[in-house]
């Protein structure tokens, strides 16, 4: 809001009757005089709402939607303004919907549009249909980020918290189109491009492409990338906050040029994380990496991000649904394959898909049909904690082991250090199978067992087996039953074999995914998208209740969409 309607913060002089900038927040409510029915000041931000998109209008352009508050958890050092989630029910409740219900009665409202941590909660709160805000909700908003400091991490957590958000809804509400929309993903700091490494490009890509099948699979209606075009760093932002875009702007390199950088004149940020890497090589060197120079010859830098995500879009039309597919393993001679299970020449199997990117603290542990990937491989290190290890993006070798306890906000064990935050686990033999018992998770020891919490929302269109969570309980539940193949490292579970199968535990999410949808196409009503984030390509075969459709076979680090009529 303008400064004039905000509290004061520790930004502001002592004697400071408001805010002096829209930067920055009061907490919990960031308005003067809150959100209550008295309040003129929310009065009068929901007229200002009204009135913004009323002048829009007069231009010709009409808003679909608004959300209430951009990442109202946050008091950002930019334009920001704070609420709870019982003070953006009560804003919405006497001010913004009777306000836009009058004026604008076809404009929708988003609740929340922040990170999936908190979101069932919110939901839990404002949809509940005792809270007289949730007649005017249209809509929930998510983001995609971690909430911290590891970038590596945004996109990466979360879907679970999808599932419940979307059961929510479900449980909730009366309004059978409400709608659940990723609002707002990017890539943090700068640009692919600017950084140079085709890696971390290529990877961004795959963690897009992974994060928006996933959340269409959970039940989402939409995915917005935050950004269409930036410069070359990833600007322009006046408060240096650089970040990544399909798109570029370099029109310095019209006509063949390099070695040269030119920022626009309203970029004041300045080279703050080095040269730019992408301008120092020549636009063949560009195009040997997958940007094309056709594009780069009219000053645009085209990046995988992009390709990737028209993989999707051009083909996942609005008014598509996404329905029921896994990846799963394929049974032959009465044995379960798993596609990059290894023998070396010793004998010995070993995990594939290359080296595990997800090894990292922060990571959710789910469970997955099994692939014999290096994602699915575990050890039981000297000190008894299950530990993984990888590297990231940029190379660094990570090495992580699994929690003592759930997360408060995502309910389920994540990777952490291997220090005293990680669990320290007894192995017991159970005959044809082992528990994993935790004796230091101040749990009762009948309740300190390695267990799996099937998701809610059933899966969506992954399933039961498509990401439900590890936690800590019941060491008499079925679900306690694990194999552990301590050759290759990976656990496995006959818990969801009345759903088709075993499944392992996992770091974050398989190599090998898939999403299917119905679709409103003319000529294919069907489409499919196949992600292969191993460093190995993969064989697959498509069946539909048992008949074979297609059988194909994918490159490492790649993405494809098949259409079928």
């Amino acid at each position: 809001p303008p400064a004039w309607m905000k509290k004061t913060t520790y930004e502001d002089p002592p004697d400071s009757l408001h805010a002096t900038t829209m930067l920055f927040s009061a907490e919990p409510n960031c308005l003067r005089e809150g959100t209550g029915p008295d309040s003129n000041y929310a009065k009068s931000w929901a007229l200002y709402f009204s009135k913004f998109i009323t002048a829009y209008k007069k231009q010709g352009v009409h808003l679909f939607g608004v959300t209430i508050q951009n990442e109202p958890e946050f008091p950002a050092p930019w334009e920001a303004c704070a609420y709870n989630k019982w003070n953006e029910g009560s804003f919405l409740n006497d001010h913004l919907g009777p306000q836009l219900r009058k004026e604008h009665p076809d404009v929708k409202i988003f609740i929340f549009d922040h990170n999936k941590d908190h979101a069932p909660a919110w939901a839990n709160t404002i949809l509940n249909q005792t809270n007289p805000a949730s007649r005017f909700v249209d809509g929930t908003a998510v983001h995609w980020y971690a909430g911290g400091m590891d970038r590596l991490l945004d996109g990466a957590v979360g879907q679970p918290n999808m599932h419940r958000l979307v059961s929510e809804v479900k449980d909730l509400t009366a309004n059978n189109n409400h709608l659940i929309l990723g609002s707002e993903a990017c890539h943090c700091p700068t640009t692919g491009y600017a950084g140079g490494d085709l890696n971390v490009a290529w990877a961004r890509a795959e963690r897009y492409a992974h994060t928006v099948l996933a959340d269409l699979a959970a039940g989402s209606n939409g995915w917005v990338e935050w950004n269409l075009i930036l410069d070359a760093i990833g600007g322009p932002n006046h408060l240096g906050n650089l970040c990544d875009s399909p798109l570029l702007s370099v029109p310095y390199r019209i006509g063949g040029k390099d070695n040269i950088t030119v920022l626009p004149d309203f970029e004041h940020t300045g080279l703050k994380f080095g040269p730019v890497i992408g301008d120092t090589r020549t636009r063949e060197e560009l195009n040997a990496i997958g940007i094309p120079s056709e594009y780069l010859d009219l000053g645009v830098v085209v990046q995988p991000m992009f390709y990737y995500m028209g993989h999707i879009s051009r083909h996942v039309r609005p008014g598509s649904s996404a329905v029921s597919a896994l990846v799963d393993n394929v049974e032959q001679i009465g044995q379960h394959e798993r596609l990059f299970l290894h023998t070396n020449t010793n004998g010995i199997p070993t995990m594939g898909g290359g080296i595990n990117n997800l090894a990292r603290k922060g990571v959710e542990v789910t469970t997955w049909p099994c692939e014999g990937s290096t994602r699915q491989s575990w050890k039981l290190n000297e000190i008894g904690q299950l530990q993984v290890s990888g590297h990231d993006w940029l190379g660094k070798p990570t090495s992580s082991c699994l929690s003592k306890k759930p997360d408060k906000s995502f309910e389920g064990l994540l990777l952490n250090e291997c220090d005293t935050n990680a669990g320290t686990i007894q192995l017991n033999d159970l005959g044809d199978n082992v528990n994993f018992s935790f004796e230091n998770s101040n749990n009762s020891e009948s309740n300190s067992c390695l267990i799996i919490k099937p998701l809610r929302n059933n899966g969506g269109a992954y399933g039961p087996r498509g990401g439900a969570q590890a936690v800590i309980g019941d060491c008499s539940d079925s679900s306690a039953k694990w194999k552990f193949n301590r050759t290759t490292g990976e656990i496995s579970s006959s818990f969801f074999a009345p759903h088709g199968g075993e499944v392992c535990l996992t770091t974050g999410w398989p190599f090998l995914q898939v999403g299917t949808f119905l679709t409103p196409n003319a000529n294919n009503n069907k489409t499919a998208v196949i992600l292969n984030e191993a460093a190995e390509p993969a064989n697959y075969v498509f069946r539909d209740q048992g008949e074979i459709l297609l059988t194909n076979s994918i490159p490492a680090h790649s993405i494809q969409t098949v259409l079928f009529n």
